[in-house]
């Protein structure tokens, strides 16, 4: 059974889960899910640009853009919206993360499309989700006997909120920006990588931390990115090529077991930024996910936990990060890495003004959708002492 809350789908079960964060928060937290952050975050390459280079570019063509005041990498730019969305012309069913883009502006492209009604190449169209919510409409660059194209299906002219295109813009392909939410930033920030330093990221596509982290470093030390997915690697190794980045080394691996595949591995610094059920996503047009997919994910991000705690030199640093909202993959993983693992739990050495602390662990970092413009978000740092 599914209950619906502000006209968004959550199973029953994940309610209850959430219930145990948020108490009667929770309406408004779900109703927070449903739109996007004031303020869509991108981290400046610093390798090849400035802040002050990207503030100028996009105030220049009428965007509302800052510097961040307390990460000085990262720009914030404006949210517009919520808008009214013509609803008038057949109609393209887009799969949710596809829907969930073209909510904030973002052209549909070929791969997004689930199904669509009979339309033809330049034809006024709505695109909904696969629940039937209407997230913008736009011209058909396609007619509907097209299959297996790849390219823009449709140019979004209407959406309930908008962004500049941020990846249509020649600082983006001149490899100066990068799309990064604000918590995710702060993580690599929480790791605080040194110059000379062996740093492992060890779920690390789609390689926003793993190209932070070399440029915390200045490019003077070794990242090993490892992700299991041929695709994703590959996928990772072009963003390497875009952003200019060099002292990133992409490995195909699964980081549950690096301590035996790499038996000589030994890192200063660990990123663990594992799969998780993503429920601090925002904007969120319904969830998928159920309380047994919370279990099983805190179970398996444990996993990714050992192998850091096994790899790391005595006195090096793990980061635990999630972009989910439970208990069991936050607070819960974090126990089991102090009682289990014999990790210390301690104070990272940077915290934003938006951001709460843990459930319990006060050292934590935990950015909750009704109190902080951000997407829901979980920071842990730890160090192995013996």
């Amino acid at each position: 059974m599914e209950c619906g809350i502000c006209g968004k789908h959550y199973s029953d079960d994940l309610l209850e889960l959430l219930s145990e964060v948020y108490g009667p928060r929770l309406r408004g937290v779900l109703e927070r899910l449903s739109t996007p952050p004031s303020r869509y975050a991108v981290r400046v390459n610093t390798l090849k640009g400035n802040v002050d280079e990207v503030v100028s570019f996009f105030r220049a063509i009428g965007v509302d853009c800052r510097a961040h005041e307390q990460i000085g990498e990262a720009v914030m730019i404006a949210v517009e919206g919520p808008f009214k969305v013509d609803p008038s012309g057949n109609s393209i069913t887009a799969k949710k993360h596809a829907a969930e883009s073209v909510m904030l502006g973002s052209n549909l492209y070929m791969p997004g499309i689930m199904r669509m009604q009979r339309i033809k190449v330049g034809e006024t169209v709505r695109v909904e989700d696969p629940r039937g919510h209407l997230v913008g409409s736009g011209i058909s660059k396609i007619h509907s006997g097209l299959r297996g194209a790849k390219g823009i299906a449709v140019s979004t002219s209407q959406s309930i909120y908008r962004l500049p295109p941020i990846r249509e813009t020649i600082l983006f392909s001149e490899g100066k920006l990068q799309e990064q939410s604000l918590p995710a930033i702060l993580t690599s920030r929480v790791l605080d990588p040194q110059p000379g330093e062996i740093i492992v990221d060890m779920c690390a596509a789609p390689g926003g931390k793993a190209t932070h982290i070399a440029q915390l470093q200045c490019e003077k030390g070794r990242v090993l990115a490892f992700e299991h997915s041929p695709r994703r690697a590959a996928r990772m190794t072009e963003e390497l090529g875009r952003l200019g980045i060099r002292s990133v080394l992409v490995e195909r691996a699964d980081s549950r077991y690096l301590d035996r595949d790499y038996p000589t591995l030994r890192a200063d610094r660990v990123l663990v930024d594992p799969p998780c059920t993503a429920l601090g996503v925002r904007p969120k047009l319904y969830e998928e996910a159920t309380a047994a997919e919370v279990f099983s994910s805190a179970a398996f991000q444990k996993q990714f936990l050992r192998a850091a705690a096994r790899i790391v030199k005595p006195l090096g640093v793990i980061v635990y990060s999630t972009c989910t909202l439970s208990i069991q993959e936050n607070e819960g993983v974090v126990r089991f890495a102090v009682e289990e693992l014999g990790l210390e739990l301690e104070e990272p050495p940077i915290r934003v003004n938006v951001a709460g602390q843990g459930i319990g662990f006060k050292e934590c970092i935990r950015f909750d959708p009704d109190v902080s413009e951000t997407p829901g978000y979980f920071i842990a740092r730890f160090t192995r002492n013996r």
